[in-house]
């Protein structure tokens, strides 16, 4: 049952690159509702690391799962340990507003609202390349939202009800791994809702080389992982992988568009069009390569790249 000391679970999975998170900790330390928070670090580190400490202020627990070479697995583990009756994912490259949980709470009291999405700023230096690279990965969920969530798929940041999740079972370690795959396996049970007011600034990679291999490899990933939890036959596949690299940008182009209306975003994301094709061609490239061939790339390289590799941050 919920702990009623608490409104909301904050989990953050973290790995040996301790100081990745020092910004998110002071963060969460200055949430206007910090006392009735908790945090939930699922550490995967070898075992050596420096040991975490608490959130000043704010209820802290450790989760050990040293060597861990599945995030679903720590994802699922820490929300296991959570009190709170809503969850709220984050990156250990995020660093949220003042009011970010607050507003994520604010919009989960709809009692139709099954998942908050949140509004994303340029939390990586301000120049061309990182405006557009923000746009390419978060353009559709930046600040201010879009009018409607429709067709929106939030993902590694995002806030659920505890309860639903903990009624998956023995599945909830695997849908995790990825919040697609989460958010179809719940389907129309699950209503993503818009926290217009949970702001939260996102760093990218400092190194153009591992950015571009990022979104290859999390690209076959996916797709790897699509064929298994949706039992893609071969012959599926083999009509899906040359199709890929040729649709797959066009269609994520035009549901950025949709998404612009209202918004103060042209600008950018007209300046942001050889981004979009650079990215969206690795994206598209390497879920082709998942149909044809399988998961080829390393757990341990995945969370290297998502965990450990160097994030370019505002001074």
């Amino acid at each position: 049952m919920a702990d009623e000391q608490f409104d909301l679970a904050v989990i953050v999975v973290v790995a040996s690159v301790r100081e990745r998170i020092e910004r998110l900790v002071h963060a969460l330390q200055a949430q206007s509702m910090a006392s009735r928070m908790e945090v939930i670090f699922a550490d995967i580190a070898a075992d050596g690391a420096p040991e975490l400490q608490p959130v000043a202020g704010v209820a802290t627990t450790v989760v050990r799962l040293p060597d861990s070479r599945d995030v679903g697995h720590a994802r699922a583990e820490a929300l296991r340990r959570a009190r709170a009756p809503i969850v709220a994912y984050l990156e250990d490259h995020t660093v949220p507003s003042p009011g970010w949980a607050a507003a994520v709470v604010a919009t989960m009291r709809d009692p139709q609202a099954g998942a908050a999405a949140y509004a994303f700023t340029n939390g990586s230096p301000d120049t061309w390349w990182y405006r557009s690279v923000f746009m390419v990965e978060y353009g559709s969920m930046a600040y201010p939202l879009p009018r409607t969530a429709d067709g929106l798929m939030a993902a590694n940041n995002v806030a659920y009800r505890r309860e639903p999740l903990l009624a998956l079972g023995d599945r909830l370690d695997a849908l995790l791994e990825q919040d697609f795959f989460l958010q179809r396996a719940m389907g129309q049970d699950l209503r993503v809702v818009l926290a217009r007011e949970a702001v939260l600034a996102h760093q990218t990679n400092a190194i153009v080389g591992e950015l571009l291999r990022g979104h290859f490899e999390f690209g076959r990933f996916f797709a790897a992982r699509r064929v298994q939890h949706e039992k893609w036959s071969l012959a599926k596949r083999l009509c899906a992988a040359p199709a890929v690299p040729l649709l797959v940008p066009l269609l994520r182009l035009g549901r950025m568009v949709r998404c612009l209306p209202g918004r103060s975003l042209w600008g950018t994301f007209l300046s942001a069009l050889p981004a979009y094709a650079l990215l969206y061609t690795c994206d598209a490239l390497g879920e082709a390569c998942g149909y044809l061939g399988g998961e080829s790339v390393s757990p341990a390289s995945l969370i290297w790249l998502e965990l450990v590799a160097e994030r370019a941050r505002r001074p």
